[in-house]
């Protein structure tokens, strides 16, 4: 519930604040004294878009500021709007989001304007208005239908891809195919090109080498043997270990130095008779070699890369032969999905037709007593091939507002007073089934006058027994129901517009609605008209 509103550079606003009461309240002024800037003000700080151009001329910004409560928690709600461009919005004194601001109040303050009686003429409004009527019904089982959806499209479009993609791989396959044969059958290893560039390297200086290698064996071994000599020092020295601890050192070393070079004695030998390699031998190495140095230069790749690459033609030729097992995966998937999806979807149907139904029932009230005698309605649900998030249903509402005459879509009504009416009917029942305690009406009285006015006044009156309204109008039948009244005027000081805003007392109400009846509040024949209203309206 809103308790007050404070606005401040807004348009023709230099400072406005005032208190509104818990039942209907009811604003009043002449065409242009700012009635529509002050709904704009406060669409603006519960969530709107900002219109920078609204700031008031020569200021740097303007602020908006909505105080109220939630049963017995207090909201402030402000909206800053600066001339860079920016906007800030605050709730309970922290900034918070754009969509966070619009999302907490659209479950705290409805506003309903000419647009609403746009959007009820439109049938693809009318399943959303639907849904919104006992929605706690219905919401958990929207939400599944929606999640079964878009699981159905995830599949539906894999497969699509699949197929798009089937042709094209048919013609890669054999393309895949070669390549990965010959990657294949040069069964290459990690690292191998360097192992043979070095077995190679080995091979070209292998008289070199051996010569080397063989020098340094006879040495070790030849008379007299340089191992011999060092076997009986170690022997010697073994002897005569145990008289002190510099011999057994001595010892020690002696034993490490035979053993260490009797090692290298045996691997010099072995290194002698393993270096004799023939041409044949050197030719196959530089054979292979050449093979892989070629095979790297085709594909600008090293030998690891050129390994992975096969196994990724490898993962692509398997995919293009289990194509088919694929297809026929992804297809059963579809049919599954779309089971799912059509069941889930035949659940909310039901629930729908069932709110309809009731729908139905509490419209045809509201409209008898919005003074459409003998009036029918209809909520039409058919049944699409196609099922959305939404389901399979297309609904749209069919009325006949004079006797005789047939069921016809909304968007036939021709006439702005039954317009506003019916979507008064359709807020009143929905805003019930919603915990909105606030209700913001801005031209309902478009294209209605006299008895009919009067009735909207009272139907007003009645929903402001259980919620708080706030209702712009211009029409005294609808101004008299109000419990508290406010008039907007315009008035100009240094050159400038000023838009402002009085609470009504008695009298003023009176006054008000004489102007309103005749354009004359000191008539007195205004304001015994405007008494005789105000006590039609109390009876």
């Amino acid at each position: 519930m809103l308790d007050r509103i404070e606005i401040t550079n807004f348009a023709t606003i230099e400072h406005m604040a005032f208190d509104l009461g818990s039942s209907l309240n009811i604003i009043t002024g002449e065409t242009g004294s700012g009635k529509s800037v002050l709904v704009q003000a406060i669409s603006t700080a519960l969530g709107d878009r900002a219109d920078i151009s609204m700031i008031r001329n020569g200021t740097d910004k303007a602020l908006i500021q909505v105080v109220g409560h939630i049963g017995e928690e207090d909201v402030i709600i402000s909206r800053e709007l600066l001339r860079s461009g920016k906007s800030v919005a605050k709730l309970n004194g922290e900034i918070v989001s754009l969509a966070k601001l619009r999302e907490f109040c659209s479950e705290f303050v409805d506003i309903h304007g000419q647009y609403d009686n746009q959007q009820i003429l439109d049938p693809e409004n009318h399943i959303l208005i639907t849904d919104s009527y006992n929605h706690g019904s219905i919401d958990k089982e929207l939400s599944k239908l929606s999640d079964l959806y878009k699981l159905y499209h995830e599949v539906k479009r894999e497969y699509d891809q699949l197929l798009r993609s089937e042709s094209e791989s048919r013609r890669q396959q054999d393309f895949y195919q070669f390549e990965f044969d010959y990657i294949d059958n040069l069964d290459l290893q990690p690292g191998e090109d360097d192992e043979l560039r070095e077995q190679l390297e080995l091979m070209r200086n292998s008289e070199r080498i051996y010569e080397a290698v063989a020098g340094s064996y006879s040495k070790l071994t030849e008379d007299p043997p340089v191992l011999s000599v060092i076997g009986s020092c170690m022997n010697q020295l073994q002897s005569i270990a145990s008289y002190s601890e510099e011999l057994g050192e001595l010892s020690e070393s002696f034993s490490e130095l035979y053993y260490g070079l009797e090692d290298i004695s045996s691997n010099l030998r072995n290194t002698s008779e393993s270096i004799n390699f023939s041409e044949e031998e050197i030719d196959l190495v530089s054979s292979r070699l050449s093979v892989i140095e070629d095979a790297k230069r085709k594909y600008n790749m090293s030998i690891e890369e050129i390994i992975a690459y096969k196994e990724e033609l490898d993962s692509k030729l398997g995919v293009i032969h289990n194509l088919d097992d694929e297809k026929k995966r992804l297809a059963e998937l579809i049919d599954k999905r779309y089971s799912e999806l059509e069941a889930q979807a035949e659940v909310v149907s039901n629930i729908r037709k069932a709110n309809a139904a009731s729908l139905e029932r509490e419209i045809i009230k509201e409209l008898q007593d919005l003074a459409f005698a003998n009036s029918e309605f209809k909520i039409d649900i058919t049944r699409h091939d196609d099922i959305s998030e939404l389901g399979y249903d297309g609904v749209e509402f069919l009325i006949s507002t004079n006797p005789g005459e047939p069921l016809r879509p909304m968007a036939k009504i021709a006439s702005g007073g039954e317009i506003s009416r019916i979507m008064l009917a359709f807020k009143h029942i929905i805003g019930s089934s919603d915990s909105v305690e606030t209700m913001i009406f801005d031209e309902i009285d478009t294209g209605i006058s006299g008895k009919t006015a009067l009735v909207v006044g009272h139907k007003l009156s009645e929903i402001a027994n259980h919620r708080q309204i706030l209702c712009i109008t211009h029409l005294p039948q609808i101004a008299a129901s109000g419990d508290d009244n406010f008039s907007i005027d315009k008035e100009i000081s240094e050159g400038k517009s000023h838009t402002v805003i009085t609470h009504l007392d008695e009298a003023g109400k009176l006054e008000m609605l004489a102007r309103l009846i005749s354009g004359a509040p000191n008539s007195s024949n205004a304001l015994e008209a405007a008494k005789e209203l105000v006590a039609s309206v109390k009876k």
